[in-house]
């Protein structure tokens, strides 16, 4: 699992990378994963102390999975977001 720090980072650079793309859907994709990213900083940082709100993203990223998707970047982006939920629970909670 990336850091609170590390995934700071990287919106960061994408938004960077975003002012020298010329190609309109190219910058359309790095901006969803800029937005992407910073939802899963953000999350990552609120939730790293209270395991209901962990428990809570859980039950809502499988409950997103089981409802299927089309996107696949979407799809990757909750099955992250989910692996790191479940990391920082057990982090918390002490339990594997």
């Amino acid at each position: 699992m990336r850091s609170v720090v590390e995934l700071r980072v990287e919106p960061r650079r994408l938004r960077e990378t975003i002012e020298n793309v010329a190609d309109p859907a190219l910058k359309q994709e790095l901006a969803a994963r800029t937005l992407d990213l910073s939802i899963r900083a953000e999350e990552i940082a609120r939730s790293h102390e209270a395991p209901e709100i962990l428990r809570m993203n859980i039950s809502r990223y499988r409950s997103m999975l089981a409802a299927g998707t089309d996107d696949d970047q979407r799809k990757r982006i909750v099955q992250e977001m989910l692996r790191d939920a479940e990391e920082m629970l057990a982090q918390v909670t002490g339990k594997p």
